[in-house]
């Protein structure tokens, strides 16, 4: 029995185009992002990706973009809201333009109230773990931000980094067997 876990980063945002943390500033998608989704959901469908299970950040890019994917599939499961996917904190820099020196500062807690890299990777740890317990062998598609993506992924692909780019509307994989053990692991699966 496999568990398998599909990460979507939402659309592009606004925020996302003039290149600032927006952190868990609300930013909602713009037509480019909503495009982006709709395009995704047109390769997973070529893929024949299904899922049993829709999760999604409260934040209004990734629900949206979630409301989209659930448009597309006929089923219309519905969207469980969950806080534990939400995108990262970064506290005093949110807003602010997403530059190489702003980004060292991040990666060394600099920022007054900030979620640490330590802080964040726990967050998805557990979240992962609580996935496998509740819903074994199903397939489940989480609509998030970028570092919680990071964050779920970063245990499985050594190499891969909290600067690493991903793709507005990549999805990522992860599949577990029934010991949790990790079988599969892939960013940007869509990329193509």
């Amino acid at each position: 029995m496999t568990t398998t876990i599909y990460i979507v980063r939402h659309g592009q945002t606004d925020g996302n185009k003039l290149r600032v943390f927006q952190g868990r500033i609300d930013t909602p998608l713009n037509d480019t992002g909503r495009e982006q989704i709709l395009e995704t959901c047109k390769k997973l469908a070529k893929m024949e990706v299904t899922f049993d299970i829709l999760i999604s950040s409260p934040l209004s890019r990734a629900l949206e973009s979630a409301q989209i994917i659930r448009s597309f599939y006929p089923s219309r499961k519905p969207i469980i809201i969950d806080d534990n996917v939400i995108e990262r904190s970064f506290g005093m820099a949110e807003g602010i333009p997403l530059t190489d020196e702003n980004y060292k500062k991040i990666m060394n807690n600099e920022f007054i109230d900030q979620e640490s890299e330590f802080e964040i990777l726990k967050r998805a740890k557990h979240f992962i773990y609580n996935l496998l317990e509740k819903y074994p062998g199903k397939t489940i598609m989480v609509v998030t931000h970028s570092h919680f993506l990071k964050a779920c992924m970063k245990p499985y692909i050594k190499s891969l980094q909290f600067n690493t780019k991903t793709l507005n509307a990549g999805v990522s994989i992860l599949k577990f067997n029934d010991f949790k053990r990790c079988l599969h692991a892939a960013i940007d699966i869509n990329k193509e």
